[in-house]
């Protein structure tokens, strides 16, 4: 017997240890677009019901319905970017022109030190070592917005490579649909009807997560730009478009771009009611990324509680950063919504002996 257990391991040993070896170096080749695979597959499970609805209704080929689905997905990406390129660089290009950079400076700073007087005189400080003060924050804050900008620009190429990354990966993921679905048919051995249990889990609780935060985005932008359109700041589009973006920085949400304004309308524009205005409706935008997201989470098909849903959000985002964000809420509906039907699969409830007298009996 115990040769012919060492006749067997040499035997699969190298088999084994070449298949080990050859997924790990695939894997780390790979591993720079994990993240983009990630949402492309995501992206893929939201969309997939959309897809097949459109193919009902149509009547469209699979491939005629993903390459549409593409390119509308493809313009809702492209056209409010290039728009707003083309506004605020116009907006940018009209704003300098009617005034200098230095006089800008100049003029702002002296709304400035002309506030920290009054606040320093107000509150018995020393006024020089208010503006020092002033100045030193502002000093540490230019730098780390130059910073921050810098990475950003650097980055760009990179975040365009993953938005690639990310859109062929969800035409492959939807492409190879019905083939991804035999894999997991063979090799995971559910029930039909746990297999598709398990399917139409995974695609809910995608769909919920990925739309809960495209929805949480579009409120706050809507709160925060239609406050600034009603106190006479900025512009519309950019405000909303810009605001939509940083929506999604963790925990804070879209709070900066009104406090942001808020600012600009007490130094800048010296327009007191408008500031107050805009400095609550930062605390109300701030709210909406912190409660209704997770609230809306916990509105899917599987039943998260909102604490538990506020929790993933969170703790999505401390491990994890930004992707976090969506990868957070997703485990816990995956948790709450697919391991019942993994635990199902191995122990299925007992029926009741009466209740299986009963279909015997409708059978017979």
């Amino acid at each position: 017997m115990t040769n012919g257990f060492h006749e067997t391991f040499f035997k699969n040993f190298f088999k084994l240890f070449t298949a080990f070896m050859i997924v790990t170096c695939f894997l780390y080749i790979l591993s720079p677009f994990i993240v983009p695979f990630f949402f492309g597959g995501m992206l893929a499970l939201a969309l997939s019901p959309f897809l097949t609805a459109c193919m009902r209704k149509y009547n469209w080929t699979k491939k005629k319905a993903l390459i549409i689905t593409s390119i509308v997905l493809f313009c809702i990406f492209a056209v409010p970017v290039t728009i707003f390129c083309i506004r605020g660089a116009k907006i940018i290009a009209e704003f300098f022109s009617q005034q200098s950079v230095s006089g800008l400076t100049q003029k702002t700073q002296a709304y400035v030190y002309n506030f920290l007087d009054h606040f320093a005189t107000d509150n018995h400080l020393d006024t020089e070592m208010v503006k020092e003060r002033f100045n030193n924050f502002l000093q540490n804050a230019g730098s780390w917005t130059l910073k921050t900008f810098s990475e950003l620009v650097t980055q760009i190429p990179d975040l365009l490579l993953a938005l690639l990354v990310m859109m062929l990966s969800f035409f492959f993921f939807l492409l190879k649909e019905d083939h991804i679905r035999q894999i997991f048919d063979r090799y995971f051995y559910f029930t039909k009807s746990h297999s598709d249990k398990f399917v139409a889990v995974l695609k809910s609780s995608c769909r919920e997560v990925f739309f809960s935060n495209v929805l949480t985005g579009i409120l706050q932008s809507s709160i925060v730009s239609l406050g600034a359109l009603a106190c006479g700041i900025g512009d519309f589009y950019i405000i909303f478009f810009f605001t939509f973006i940083i929506s999604f920085i963790p925990i804070i949400g879209a709070a900066p771009m009104a406090f942001a304004l808020a600012m600009f309308a007490f130094f800048v524009e010296k327009r007191t009611g408008a500031g107050i205005t805009m400095a609550v409706i930062g605390v109300v935008s701030g709210l909406a990324d912190n409660v209704v997201r997770p609230y809306l989470v916990s509105l899917g098909e599987v039943e998260v509680p909102a604490f538990i849903g506020f929790l993933a959000v969170i703790g999505g985002v401390i491990v994890m950063g930004l992707p976090g964000l969506f990868v957070g809420p997703l485990l816990a509906s995956l948790m709450y919504g697919i391991l019942p039907i993994i635990v199902e699969e191995y122990f299925p409830p007992k029926v009741p002996p009466i209740q299986l007298e009963d279909e015997e009996n409708k059978m017979i």
